[in-house]
């Protein structure tokens, strides 16, 4: 077998094909903070985006190292998940690129943090605890039930917080209550991020129980799983459409509900069977497809609104 290159190893470490997880969040919350408050700073938005990116593959490479420190030496743990072993990465180049990471977003967030007050302060701590506990320390959330909600909040709704707020910090008057229209409208991603990780979860159950896991699958089995998942992908929609009619999104937005058919296919061959190597594809890409449209409709919404207005 061919060795794999360092471009390789760091992208399999950090689990680059990701990022669009943490980056769609991002975009939507900028999406409504230039819809709803009319307002957006460019190059703050840039560093921060950085900042959440960074971040984002720093946890994902913790959570590789510290699942190989327990459970590299063990028969139940495969080799599809046993990155660092199966791509011959050294692990004083893991730590490296986990500091690195690290230290490159705390830098930015101390920057923008002193530019921009103490909130975003408050919700990137927020995001580095459980970014950390989420593998790290000896009860991980990802061993318990609460994995699938302490990703999707995390990921969904801080990340979307994030955004919105380093683009209406310096507003004249600032919305105290925009954390709330916030969630309204980052409850779709949370929803359908927790997802991904339920139906990760789905899949290794097995594996998950073997090596003392115990997440939302082990307890309410199988089939509830299953359950949970396809009604998550329901109520993403619901909150859409919720949006919309609070106006903090562009009737545009309802676009997204032509998904629905595509969404619904995939959904069901993962459902018929729930498979890491063949079908959990299909829960990412649900993921892409409900997101990437609602950004894409708030951007029409958007554009017609400034050619109305202008």
């Amino acid at each position: 077998m061919e060795m794999p290159n360092h471009r390789q190893q760091f992208a399999a470490l950090v689990q680059a094909q990701t990022t669009v997880i943490s980056a769609l969040p991002y975009l939507i919350g900028c999406a409504f903070a230039y819809y709803y408050y009319d307002h957006f700073n460019l190059g703050d938005t840039i560093l921060l985006f950085i900042a959440v990116v960074s971040f984002h593959l720093a946890v994902n490479g913790h959570n590789q190292y510290t699942d190989y420190r327990r459970f590299n030496h063990s028969n139940a743990i495969n080799s599809h998940n046993n990155i660092i072993a199966n791509f011959k990465i050294h692990l004083s180049w893991v730590r490296v690129i986990i500091a690195g990471l690290t230290i490159l977003s705390a830098a930015i967030g101390i920057y923008l943090t002193i530019k921009a007050g103490w909130i975003l302060l408050l919700i990137g701590i927020l995001s580095f605890l459980v970014g950390y506990s989420y593998s790290g320390g000896h009860h991980p959330i990802l061993k318990t039930p609460f994995g699938e909600p302490a990703s999707g909040i995390t990921m969904g709704y801080n990340i979307t917080l994030l955004a919105i707020y380093i683009n209406i910090y310096n507003l004249p008057t600032f919305d105290v209550d925009f954390w709330l229209k916030g969630l309204v409208v980052a409850l779709p991603a949370i929803l359908v991020i927790s997802n991904v990780m339920l139906g990760n979860n789905i899949c290794d159950v097995k594996e998950d129980i073997a090596i003392g896991k115990r997440t939302l699958v082990y307890h309410i089995g199988h089939k509830k799983s299953l359950t949970v998942l396809i009604t998550c992908y329901a109520l993403s929609y619901l909150f859409i459409v919720i949006a919309v009619a609070a106006h903090y999104l562009p009737l545009w937005a309802l676009g997204s509900l032509l998904t629905i058919p595509l969404v619904y296919q995939r959904t069901r061959v993962f459902v018929t069977q729930p498979d890491k190597a063949t079908t959990f594809f299909n829960v990412l890409i649900d993921l892409q497809l409900i997101l990437v449209s609602e950004f894409f409709f708030i951007m029409l919404g958007i554009i017609w609104k400034l050619l109305i207005f202008k």
